[in-house]
C-alpha cells in the first residue's frame, strides 16, 4: 500500500512536471512579443531611406528657364521632409523642363547641395 502511494506520488509529481514545462506563463509570450515588435521597429528604421528637411530650394546657374517653371518644379518640395530620391525626381524634372524647351545640349551638368535646411541645385549650362 505504502509503495502505491509513493508511486502515485510519483506519477503526480512526474505529471505536474512536465505539464508546468508545456506552459509558457503569459508575461513571457508578452515579453516576447516586445522583443518581436522592438526588433521590427529597428529593422524598418535601418531600412527606411534617410530623410532631410528641406525649407527651400533654389537654383544656381539655370538661366536659360523661365523663373516660373523653375518654381513650379520646386513648390511641391519644399518645406518637406526629402529623401535621395525625391531630390533625384527634381532634378529629373528640371532635365526635362530643358528637354522640353529643346536645350538638351545646353545642360551640360547638375549637382547639388544642402546647406542649412536649403536645397541648392546647381546647373552648369
Amino acid at each position: 500500500m505504502k509503495s502505491k502511494i509513493i508511486f502515485i506520488f510519483m506519477l503526480f509529481f512526474i505529471f505536474n512536471y512536465s505539464f508546468a514545462q508545456v506552459q509558457t506563463p503569459l508575461s513571457q509570450i508578452e515579453r516576447s512579443q516586445e522583443l518581436i515588435d522592438k526588433e521590427e521597429g529597428l529593422r524598418n528604421k535601418i531600412e527606411a531611406p534617410e530623410k532631410i528637411y528641406i525649407e527651400e530650394i533654389t537654383f544656381e546657374g539655370a538661366s536659360l528657364l523661365a523663373e516660373k517653371e523653375i518654381k513650379n518644379l520646386a513648390l511641391p518640395y519644399e518645406k518637406k521632409w526629402l529623401t535621395k530620391d525625391d531630390i533625384s525626381q527634381i532634378i529629373n524634372g528640371l532635365n526635362e523642363l530643358y528637354r522640353n524647351k529643346g536645350l538638351t545640349g545646353q545642360l551640360s551638368d547638375v549637382s547639388y547641395q544642402i546647406k542649412d535646411k536649403r536645397l541648392i541645385i546647381e546647373v552648369k549650362e
